[in-house]
């Protein structure tokens, strides 16, 4: 009867070996999770970072190129305001001079050409 109550009591060890094994690579394999978890929320933390300041990059160098459009664009309408203000100068000094022409010489032409005169 020993030996039965001994072979019950190395099978109990057994068993009792095993389960705490079992319950050790859980515990370990939970741990392991965990910490996997723990990375990976810590990894799509700085990814969501990333993005985040991807995102401010990207509005800071569109806001630069739109501002740099709408310099370009008042340059652009400066340089033309500039440029008709300068044909009307032009305009303006060539009608001076051809009504003082006219003034001036204007006698002349009815002579050599009546229909003017009228």
């Amino acid at each position: 009867m020993r030996a039965k109550a001994y072979q019950e009591h190395v099978k109990r060890e057994r068993m009792l070996e095993e389960q705490r094994i079992e319950d050790e690579f859980k515990e370990q394999m939970l741990k392991k999770f965990a910490e996997d978890d723990r990375i990976e929320q810590m990894n799509a933390q700085k990814r969501r970072m990333k993005e985040l300041e991807h995102k401010k990059e990207v509005e800071r160098l569109w806001q630069e190129k739109l501002e740099m459009y709408k310099k370009q664009r008042e340059m652009e309408i400066a340089e033309r305001e500039a440029a008709e203000l300068e044909e009307r100068k032009k305009r303006d000094i060539i009608e001076q001079e051809k009504a003082k022409l006219l003034e001036e010489y204007g006698s002349l032409l009815k002579e050599y050409h009546p229909k003017a005169s009228t």
